[in-house]
């Protein structure tokens, strides 16, 4: 809004809005620039608060100080109430008779749960003096923590003295050695690292809306001296982000160099190569020629596709709440989560009205009256026994019912004024039946119900809706806004962990999951990318498709799973088949191409990706794991402490001898060309006999664990009921093939109400690890059969769509990629669900050929 205020108009009538032709007077654009910088940097301060301040806590004893040795057996402990959300450091004192190479320090909560653990060097020159100790944990305001020292074969002399105690509230009482020591404090600073404070933000906020008001002001003033020349919006950007890239390039390529990243040639060669080459990336895309491209948003497009706009949302947030049902570790985090997509879900069908037909008279009565019973329902439901998501829960529940009933008003007033387009009566009738036989056959489950209404009314909306043509567009781009807002949340919050998951698993807790997820992302831009290429195969057009589609798969491989990647494989080669165009000779020109521009994309994007991915989070040091990630795997300088060099980060060789062990059968430890696992194994052994009990069983139980000591990345996923010991004949389907006996011995007519079938060990399995198999357990042996007839019926449907709307519908292709992929991937993973993106995705995909026209 500011910048098009100060914007001189063209000469020529421009109907587009803001564009990088645009001619604009120099005084202007500097203006525009200053007034840019001026907001990103207030926005820094509030609302994202990104700049911090330290906040030290000396507590210097008054009177005399004593120093007593602390060692192995001999232990300081000092309890402290946390006064702000995060300590960065603490500072300890240590006189000159400390000796040894390093101390430990560590940090319990109230229920003497492990905080931190720090390893400190002991560094002589210091002494006497403070020592600093990386903390960089998040603790709770007033709660109670004991911070412990402790020698590491050294033994460190730190003080203590008596605090008077109105001076140190925070401070608590101090033991040594298992024994009180009445009013004394350990001499040391707390440091705490938080957000600048209020008064902070205020007077800089204030500072540079001054400064931005007399920059703006001299701007003025020299040009009514000087001659005002005109420029473009083009060059301004030019001139602005050439210089702001170039110095990040600087930075990060001396970083490398510095060894700031590790010390390893193997990494930092790679980590160099990304640098350039992300270089690369972005001086072209800032500096290519834009002749003949149209701006990609102006002010027409946007209203006019406002509501194209908020269903690409609508959908894009629906697919966050599939992914966070697939994350969910109890049956509560799965409630939410399909209430949250089903209220987005809600949302993209409104998306579909018009604006009259969501502000009139009866809707407002009807949600005046909804409204009320809403809130008497949930003040009927709601006990002061249920936590915060199950109130969370019944909140969504309520808005649901809401937007539910206000869609099916809609639904039937146009229903009446016959507003329905024609439809194809074969396949609409396929779908129909397949929603009454899951509906009849549900066995006690709510989600086919479900399934049938939300999808019922979405294509009944769909078949009265004016702009038929523009649906792909919305789920495609729905898909790739989800996947990027998620993958910025893997790069401030998910690490690449060497050891812990060398098979990065991106927002989810398991690899399976993340490639089914990513499988559906891939057919997305996969079917975008090749719909530019159609056009022109130009790099200035289709530059911004091949670096999304070389992230995608880049994450793709990141996971090392051989079911997504067989099932994108066959995918992505079917996909560029289908749109190469052209016949015979022209058609092979065509393919060849286009698969190998995929190709590179993906050569180029992987090196990129896999530096950002590793250092970004390392940087940020704010890592987020699932409950059942949490373990012995999951090292301390991973956690905390933005140690980009350390081994335990992932690294250029681990992935590569992980990779060539999952995907070629290439034994673990070939490529190990660091000896790292070893180094690993021998550590973690030592880690799990000293943590032994002193019972007699336990201790030969933890030998036996620490004997038998694996990679966590090195095993593949194993299914319920499966033993290790059957993968060992080079099972490529990983026990699939023994859980799939059990279920087709198991098949009935009317099916299960539980979807795990007994397997051959006794145990229960979670699900059949297939599509087809699991319909046909759960539903029944006919159900299973319509099954399979529908998914053929639907490829032969969406193919004849494509010939025949390829020209006319944008991204027309869609349906029928997404139906080979779930296909594929069906075979070997369960990903036919409400909640599921794959399952969601298809029916959503599946949509315009329940439909004649376009």
């Amino acid at each position: 809004m500011v910048i098009s205020v100060i914007y001189l108009p063209m000469r020529e009538k421009d109907n587009r809005g803001i564009t990088m032709k645009k001619i604009v007077y120099k005084s202007r654009a500097i203006q525009a620039v200053i007034l840019i910088v001026a907001a990103c940097l207030l926005v820094s301060l509030w609302p994202l608060r990104i700049w911090h301040e330290t906040v030290s806590t000396e507590v210097i004893p008054q009177g005399e100080i004593f120093s007593e040795v602390v060692d192995e057996e001999k232990t300081i402990l000092q309890e402290i109430v946390a006064q702000y959300n995060h300590m960065d450091t603490i500072d300890v004192y240590l006189d000159e008779n400390s000796h040894g190479e390093t101390f430990f320090l560590r940090i319990l909560d109230e229920q003497w749960q492990m905080v931190c653990e720090e390893e400190t060097a002991i560094l002589p020159e210091n002494l006497p003096g403070f020592q600093e100790v990386v903390i960089d944990v998040d603790m709770e305001v007033g709660k109670t923590y004991f911070v412990i020292l402790q020698g590491d074969e050294s033994e460190i002399f730190s003080g203590w003295g008596p605090v008077p105690a109105e001076n140190t509230p925070y401070m608590g009482m101090l033991y040594y050695a298992d024994s009180s020591q009445e009013g004394m404090s350990l001499m040391a600073r707390y440091n705490y690292s938080m957000p600048l404070r209020k008064t902070w933000v205020f007077g800089l906020g204030v500072l540079i809306v001054g400064i931005t008001a007399f920059a703006i002001l001299g701007v003025r003033l020299w040009y009514k001296k000087k001659e005002d020349k005109l420029t473009t919006v083009e060059k301004v950007f030019k001139r602005v982000m050439n210089p702001i890239v170039a110095a990040g390039v600087l930075i990060c390529i001396g970083a490398v160099l510095a060894g700031y990243c590790g010390n390893y040639l193997l990494d930092n060669t790679v980590y160099f190569v990304s640098v350039v080459l992300l270089a690369l990336i972005l001086f072209y895309s800032i500096n290519h020629d834009r002749v003949g491209q149209p701006p990609i948003f102006t002010r027409d497009y946007l209203k006019s596709h406002l509501g194209d706009l908020i269903q690409s949302v609508a959908i894009a947030g629906a697919v966050a709440g599939c992914c966070e049902y697939m994350s969910g570790l109890y049956d509560i985090h799965h409630t939410v989560a399909e209430r949250k997509e089903m209220l987005w879900f809600s949302l993209a069908v409104l998306a579909m009205f018009k604006w009259k037909e969501i502000v009139n008279a009866y809707n407002l009565i009807y949600l005046g009256a909804a409204g009320l019973c809403g809130y008497h329902y949930y003040q009927m439901n709601l006990t002061e026994e249920m936590d915060e998501l199950a109130v969370q829960a019944l909140k969504y529940t309520v808005w649901i019912a809401i937007l539910l009933g206000l869609i099916v008003i809609r639904t039937l007033i146009r229903l009446c004024k016959r507003k329905l387009t024609r439809v194809s009566y074969v396949y609409a009738a396929l779908i129909t039946v397949f929603f009454a036989l899951i509906i009849i056959f549900r066995n006690g489950r709510w989600w086919s119900v479900a399934l049938a209404v939300a999808f019922g009314l979405f294509y009944l909306n769909y078949g009265m809706w004016e702009h038929k043509e523009r649906i792909f567009v919305n789920i495609a781009r729905g898909i790739i806004i989800q996947f990027m807002w998620s993958t910025g949340y893997a790069l401030l919050h998910r690490p690449y962990v060497t050891f812990r998951n060398a098979r990065y698993t991106h927002i989810f807790h398991t690899v399976t999951i993340t490639a089914s997820y990513l499988t559906i992302v891939e057919c997305a831009t996969a079917v975008i990318l090749l719909s530019k290429l159609r056009k022109s195969r130009k790099l200035k057009d289709c530059y911004k498709e091949l670096v999304l589609f070389g992230v995608v798969s880049s994450y793709m491989l990141f996971t090392m799973s051989r079911t997504a990647f067989l099932a994108v494989g066959i995918t992505v080669l079917f996909a560029i088949g289908m749109m190469a165009g052209g016949r015979k000779l022209k058609f092979l020109k065509n393919y060849g191409k286009n698969l190998g521009m995929l190709l590179l994309s993906v050569a180029v994007c992987l090196p990129v990706t896999f530096t950002v991915q590793r250092n970004i989070p390392a940087l940020v040091s704010d890592p987020f794991l699932y409950e059942i990630e949490y373990s012995m795997y999951c090292p301390e300088d991973v956690m905390r402490g933005r140690r980009l060099w350390s081994k335990n980060f992932m690294r250029v060789g681990r992935f590569i001898d992980v990779f060539a062990e999952k995907i070629f059968s290439i034994p673990e430890g070939t490529f190990d060309i660091y000896g790292e696992i070893e180094e690993y194994e021998r550590t973690h052994k030592d880690r799990i006999k000293a943590e032994i009990p002193d019972e007699a069983e336990d201790e030969s139980r933890a030998l036996e664990i620490a004997d038998n000591v694996e990679l966590v990345a090195s095993t593949d996923y194993v299914p319920e009921g499966v033993p290790k010991e059957a993968l060992k004949d080079e099972d490529y389907t990983n026990g699939r093939l023994d859980i799939f006996k059990s279920y087709l011995e198991q098949l009935n007519m009317t099916g299960h109400e539980e979807m795990g079938a007994v397997l051959k060990n006794g145990e229960i399995a979670t699900h059949a690890h297939n599509i087809y198999l699991q319909v046909a357990y759960d539903h029944g042996i006919p159900v299973g059969i319509f099954f399979i007839l529908l998914g053929i019926g639907t490829f032969i449907r969406s193919c004849l769509y494509y010939r025949r709307e390829k020209d006319k519908i944008t991204y027309a292709s869609f349906p029928a990629v997404v139906s080979v992929a779930v296909a594929v991937a069906g075979m070997v993973e369960w990903i036919f669900h409400l909640s599921n993106p794959c399952g969601l995705v298809l029916m959503l995909a599946v949509t315009p050929l329940i439909f004649r026209e376009s």
